[in-house]
Formats: structure tokens, C-alpha cells, sequence
């Protein structure tokens, strides 16, 4: 009798065990076939610049920027690696740092974009408010109205959900006419991508006023697992802002000597606030930062 007992104890033990193996791998299985791959660029010239791609579980390709006319090579490359399609492709704002590349591959290839996001004011605005780089912009704004691209082009509300495969996207922030202090990178879009239960802010070059504007509006959905450092991670946005985000992982679009604060005479002989924001950073103990001047990273979220 006592065998038999031990019998069905140990039957029903090892039921219990094959249906938690089973649980636990069709889980795992779930969420590795829900992942997405996310790249940093790396600046392929001595300039600053931004630029990520996202490949979604089914294969999509979005691009967020891509950097200046250098970088052209690098971002086709990674177009072309994952298929030849952009299926979206968000711009920030109309720096050259940001949409040089994006220029080149509209105006010079035969990549096909399905879908351009994008939130810009009229060239009257950027005369009077970014009047700086008035020519970046203004080359921005005539691509947009080239023939191959017009009718893909949508300017996103604020609060709008785009669904891209297993990336649900939401604008938090787009431009701002009312901010006149540093106007064109205040005027950056603001974006959450949300995967997997986690989430990447993205910043393009948010400074000090958008940020302020963005915790009297958005303050509940600011945290994020993963945040792109805005204005290349000096002069961007705020530490309180950092505070409120929380991030486990920085993605830092930042050139060398702008991480060293390094104008030509050594590491601290430039004006740039890298440090300061490098020190906010480490101060929130984030343990993961992965910085351009590297090199293109890689990372699967899943």
C-alpha cells in the first residue's frame, strides 16, 4: 500500500512539474518570438548626430532620425541589412545632425519609406525662431514636399497611439510654437515606444523648457525602462526630468569629445554639460549605457 501511495505521489509530482516545464517554456517562447531589435548609430563623421533602428517581431523596419549626410552609408546599410523597406520613419525635429541622412536617402535612392512622422512648424516660424540653421531647415521642409514622399507624410497629435506590429508608440510631446528659447530643438518630438512590458523614451533634443512642459502634461507616463539622453546628453533635458523617467538603460547619442567635454585642447576644455548630465545619470544608479562614441550597438528586448 505504501508503494502504491509513493507511487501516485511521485505520478502526480511529476505532472505537476511537466505542466510547469510547459508553462515556463511556452513563455519563454512567447516573449522571444515578441522581440524587437534596437541599434544605435555611431557618428561616421567628427560631428554629433542620432539615429536608431527598430526591427519589429514580424520584421518591420522604423527608423527614429539617422544623422547627418555622413551618415548616409551606415543608415542605407541598415536599411538594406533588414530588407530594403522603411516601414516608418519618425524625425524629431529638422537639424541636420538629425535628418541629413534622411535628406540624402530621400532626395538620392530608391528606398522605399511607407510612412514619414514627422512634427514641423512653417518656414516662417524657423525664419524667426531657429533663424541659426534656418538653411537646415528649409532643406528639410523641400524634401518634404518631393513627389516620392508626399503622401506618406502624418503629423501625429499629442497623446496619439501607433500600432507597428508588436510596438505600440506614443506621442507625448510634438512642436511647441509658444517656446522661443533654443525653439527648434524645444520643438522636438517626444515618443514612447511600448514592448514587451517595457519602454523607450525617445527625446530627439528636448531641452530645459519642453522638459518642464512635458512634467506639467505627461508626468505619469514619463518613466521608461530605456531613455535616448537628450541633445546628446548635455543641454537636454533636465535632472528632474531624468528623475521622474527613472531609467534601467541610457542610450547616449554622443560623440567622443563631447562625452569628454573635449574641445580640441584635452578632456574638460569645452563649454559642453556632458559630465553634468553623466553624473545625474550615475547618481540615479543606472548600470547600463551604451554610448555612441563606441560604436553601433545592438540590443534585443524581449
Amino acid at each position: 500500500m505504501k508503494k502504491e501511495n509513493n507511487k501516485k505521489i511521485l505520478k502526480i509530482v511529476l505532472i505537476i512539474f511537466s505542466i510547469i516545464i510547459v508553462v515556463i517554456g511556452a513563455t519563454i517562447f512567447l516573449r522571444y518570438s515578441n522581440r524587437i531589435k534596437l541599434t544605435q548609430f555611431a557618428p561616421q563623421t567628427k560631428g554629433q548626430m542620432m539615429g536608431y533602428r527598430i526591427i519589429t517581431s514580424k520584421g518591420k523596419v522604423i527608423l527614429i532620425d539617422g544623422g547627418t549626410k555622413g551618415d548616409t552609408k551606415q543608415v542605407q546599410d541598415a536599411i538594406n541589412e533588414a530588407g530594403g523597406i522603411v516601414d516608418a520613419w519618425f524625425i524629431t525635429h529638422p537639424h541636420e545632425d538629425h535628418v541629413g541622412a534622411f535628406i540624402d536617402i530621400v532626395e538620392n535612392t530608391n528606398i522605399k519609406i511607407n510612412k514619414i512622422y514627422t512634427s514641423v512648424h512653417d518656414i516662417n516660424w524657423y525664419q524667426e525662431n531657429d533663424s541659426e540653421v534656418i538653411q537646415e531647415n528649409e532643406e528639410f521642409l523641400n524634401t518634404l514636399e518631393n513627389e516620392k514622399i508626399k503622401g506618406i507624410i502624418e503629423e501625429p497629435k499629442i497623446n496619439e497611439k501607433i500600432k507597428i506590429d508588436n510596438i505600440l508608440i506614443e506621442i507625448l510631446g510634438i512642436k511647441n510654437p509658444e517656446i522661443k528659447e533654443n525653439a527648434g530643438n524645444n520643438s522636438s518630438m517626444v515618443m514612447k515606444f511600448n514592448v514587451n512590458n517595457k519602454s523607450i523614451l525617445f527625446l530627439g533634443d528636448t531641452g530645459k523648457e519642453s522638459c518642464e512642459k512635458l512634467i506639467k502634461t505627461q508626468k505619469d507616463k514619463l518613466k521608461s525602462t530605456i531613455v535616448q539622453m537628450a541633445h546628446h546628453g548635455q543641454s537636454g533635458a533636465t535632472e528632474e526630468f531624468y528623475k521622474i523617467v527613472d531609467p534601467k538603460i541610457c542610450l547616449w547619442p554622443t560623440p567622443e569629445w563631447l562625452w569628454n567635454n573635449d574641445s580640441g585642447n584635452g578632456e574638460d576644455s569645452g563649454p559642453w554639460k556632458t559630465k553634468e548630465t553623466r553624473n545625474w545619470i550615475n547618481n540615479l544608479k543606472v548600470k547600463e549605457n551604451h554610448v555612441a562614441k563606441d560604436g553601433i550597438y545592438s540590443i534585443e528586448i524581449w
